[in-house]
């Protein structure tokens, strides 16, 4: 039996979305951005998944949007809109999970596909990756929720590089400006996914979701302690995850925490 076109699986703590269109390079049809929402709550409410991985099937993460619905929107201008709204609800989705999530890249990652990769926490690499975002050669504009993911990964310049001209990176020129964060070899790729998730996994999710928290109200323009973060640092305290990880501490040992 066939699996979608966006599906979900778990291998322990490891929640994997896997976009499963190969034979279109996982180009994102608007039915996509809602199975892509739909695979986010599934992993939410799995108390087994601590970690979230994205990746597209075969030989490419996502070459952008499927063309054949971009076309509706020169004839129909409910279906630009309906093209915005799923993308960003979609996109904000990911972008503000409260669980780790990692992007695992080859080949194509362009488009509606670098930006979504852009929406998880870390993005992940082998040598065949080539990102690009395109409205330059489309005659588009990013939106601002957009272009500010990607401000923040690269800075305002680089952003103006990568929008104004549409050029495509490779592998290297995007890990050395912070596109992304890691490149190993295509053999290399999944046993790395793995094995950082897995590091992640066995870490406090106290403080792993605590954390994505603070540095997104960093990212969002917080640039002071307020009231609820600083609860949040005297909380964690009085919370379980402290008192295993000060214990193991003391008795040199490895922490086990409980979720």
């Amino acid at each position: 039996m066939s699996k979608p076109a966006v599906y979900l699986d778990r291998d322990g703590s490891v929640g994997t979305i896997h976009l499963n269109r190969p034979d279109k390079r996982n180009a994102l049809s608007m039915a996509m951005w809602q199975a892509l929402i739909d695979s986010i709550d599934q992993a939410d409410a799995d108390p087994h998944i601590k970690v979230i991985v994205v990746t597209g099937e075969g030989q490419a993460f996502a070459a952008g949007a499927d063309i054949d619905e971009f076309q509706q929107t020169f004839t129909d201008p409910k279906a630009a809109e309906a093209v915005a709204d799923i993308t960003y609800r979609s996109q904000k989705r990911l972008h503000r999970n409260a669980k780790p999530t990692i992007a695992k890249i080859r080949g194509a990652c362009v488009g509606g596909g670098c930006g979504l990769a852009l929406c998880c926490d870390l993005r992940f690499a082998d040598t065949t990756a080539k990102l690009g975002i395109t409205p330059g050669k489309l005659g588009l504009i990013y939106t601002l929720a957009d272009t500010k993911r990607l401000v923040d990964a690269v800075g305002a310049s680089k952003a103006k590089d990568i929008l104004y001209t549409g050029r495509i990176l490779d592998a290297e020129e995007a890990l050395k400006i912070g596109l992304i964060d890691r490149v190993v070899s295509p053999e290399a790729l999944d046993q790395m996914v793995a094995d950082y998730a897995a590091e992640i996994a066995a870490a406090s999710q106290f403080s792993a979701r605590g954390t994505k928290q603070i540095v997104q109200q960093i990212l969002d323009g917080v640039d002071d302690d307020t009231a609820a973060t600083r609860q949040l640092f005297v909380d964690a305290f009085k919370g379980p995850d402290f008192k295993e990880g000060f214990t193991a501490f003391g008795e040199k040992r490895k922490p086990k925490f409980s979720a």
